[in-house]
């Protein structure tokens, strides 16, 4: 029934602003999921929302598919988590209420946390600043 529903949402998500960000790497979180052996490799961009359905989820996907390469040159791997049942390591960790992202920087440290969506380019602004 799991695997059934992550295949839907990947259907869901293979409108066309997902198309145009295959470039960039979108992983869908597992309950397992752990982002710990990505420090010091990779920033990591993590999306919360409470369900597929969530306007502001599908507007993050848009934003960074608008301009995947922004986050590419700059190792940045996006995980994200709309299945809020089973709590996901990461959300038990992050304690999201609603939708949110988080950027966290190659050390490890959270530099942003918004509950809104975010484009690219302000992402890379705060990744430029000195994350």
């Amino acid at each position: 029934m799991l695997k059934l529903l992550r295949f839907a949402c990947i259907l869901f998500f293979a409108s066309s602003a997902y198309a145009t960000a295959n470039s960039l790497d979108i992983t869908y979180v597992e309950p397992d999921t752990e982002i710990r052996n990505l420090i010091w490799e990779k920033r990591v961009v993590l999306v919360f929302s409470n369900s597929h359905l969530d306007p502001k989820l599908k507007q993050q996907i848009e934003m960074f598919a608008s301009d995947p390469n922004a986050l590419l040159s700059r190792d940045v791997q996006v995980f994200v988590d709309h299945t809020p049942e089973p709590n996901s390591n990461l959300r038990k960790r992050f304690r999201p209420k609603g939708f949110l992202i988080i950027l966290i920087g190659k050390d490890g440290q959270i530099k942003l946390r918004k509950n809104t969506p975010w484009s690219a380019r302000e992402i890379t602004r705060v990744i430029d600043k000195g994350s």
